[in-house]
């Protein structure tokens, strides 16, 4: 078992404490969740998409990622990680700018204005996203494959 890295080692008064209570608290919850998913995928084979899916969720998490609620992903304002089934049963990991960036790139693009810095921040920022999700999923041991078009990784049914 992992040690709990505390927010604050030598807490100093009773916020530093409540911080390093809900440190512990996060931390056993995540445990918890872990300990679930192994017993549910215990003798299934393959994995389920559904419990894949929540596998993948537990472990970006883990790597202290924010990852938004499967659904709706349609949220004007959301942005980050989000981890999904697409139409063919698949789970996909992918990222999303702000509505914000995503707007603004997009309407630099359609006034043909591609050298914008929305575009350019937008591109960045994809890019570099979609390479640290690559890397964190092949550092939790996931075997992924990319999309026919755009970003995002594909997690594949195999064992890790």
């Amino acid at each position: 078992m992992a040690s709990i890295n505390y927010p604050y080692p030598n807490p100093k008064n009773e916020a530093e404490r409540a911080a390093n209570r809900q440190a512990a608290d996060d931390y056993q919850r995540q445990e918890e969740e872990a300990a679930t998913l192994l017993r549910l995928a215990d003798g299934l084979d393959p994995v389920a998409p559904e419990l894949l899916l929540e596998q993948v969720r537990l472990d970006l998490v883990t790597a202290g990622l924010h990852v938004a609620p499967p659904a709706p992903l349609t949220d004007e304002d959301q942005g980050g990680v989000v981890v999904y089934i697409d139409d063919d049963g698949q789970v996909v990991v992918d990222w999303l700018p702000h509505a914000r960036l995503d707007r603004a790139a997009l309407d630099m693009v359609e006034a043909d204005r591609t050298d914008d810095d929305a575009v350019v921040r937008y591109e960045v920022v994809r890019s570099a996203m979609d390479t640290a999700l690559g890397t964190i999923l092949a550092g939790f041991r996931y075997a992924t494959r990319r999309p026919q078009f755009g970003f995002g990784h594909i997690v594949l049914h195999s064992a890790r």
